[in-house]
């Protein structure tokens, strides 16, 4: 008596196409697999990179900032530590500091700073547009640049954005000035982008000795 074939093996000796289809989809699969795998990991590898290289670029405003190219009169450098006003008075002296926050991740508080300027100098047909705009980048929760304004003032805020006047962003600009104010110019003051800056000028040792305790008479 001839033993049976197992049901599988029988399958193949009747229709081996079907067997040899069954294992090239299996091969298919794992080799699309490894692809997708591949491909992830690349792409993976990619972002690092562009996030590392971003990083790099923020790091390195410093020195580049200090090249002789960029020496802004002597007089707007050593007036900039006299009060946050006449740092942002200075287009120089904006360029300093937006290359400072880019080093500590906000530079959208500058730019919010800027786009409120801004605002406030276009055509009253554009202001809807303009307006619109600032609360996409800087004011919606979840914006790509929100910055940090308490409930009420972004509240009070978007209530205006339907017939925006010239004045609508007042309040909310004062509020992220008064925080770079107490914040990031106080430690760009002590950074070395603007003591390096202090020191091409000619004007180094004046702040030296003015921020020295005068010695009393015996």
């Amino acid at each position: 008596m001839r033993n049976k074939l197992p049901q599988q093996f029988a399958l193949c000796l009747q229709a081996p196409s079907s067997c040899v289809s069954e294992d090239e989809n299996d091969l298919n699969n794992k080799n699309d697999n490894n692809n997708k795998k591949k491909s992830n990991a690349t792409s993976l590898a990619k972002d690092f990179k562009s996030r590392a290289a971003n990083l790099i670029r923020r790091r390195t405003t410093d020195s580049t900032l200090t090249e002789k190219s960029f020496v802004p009169p002597g007089e707007d450098v050593l007036c900039w530590e006299e009060s946050f006003e006449h740092l942002l008075r200075h287009r120089s002296g904006q360029t300093l500091f937006r290359a400072f926050l880019r080093t500590e991740f906000s530079e959208e508080n500058l730019e919010f700073w800027l786009a409120c300027n801004e605002f406030k100098s276009c055509k009253e047909q554009k202001r809807i547009v303009k307006a619109k705009k600032i609360y996409i980048d800087f004011i919606a929760v979840g914006a790509p640049k929100q910055v940090n304004l308490d409930i009420e003032t972004r509240v009070s805020t978007i209530a205006c954005l339907d017939n925006p006047t010239v004045d609508v962003f007042d309040h909310a600009q004062r509020r992220i000035q008064g925080l770079m104010e107490k914040d990031s110019y106080q430690r760009f003051l002590k950074s070395e982008l603007y003591i390096n800056l202090l020191r091409r000028t000619s004007y180094p040792i004046h702040r030296r000795t003015s921020m020295e305790p005068t010695s009393s008479k015996s």
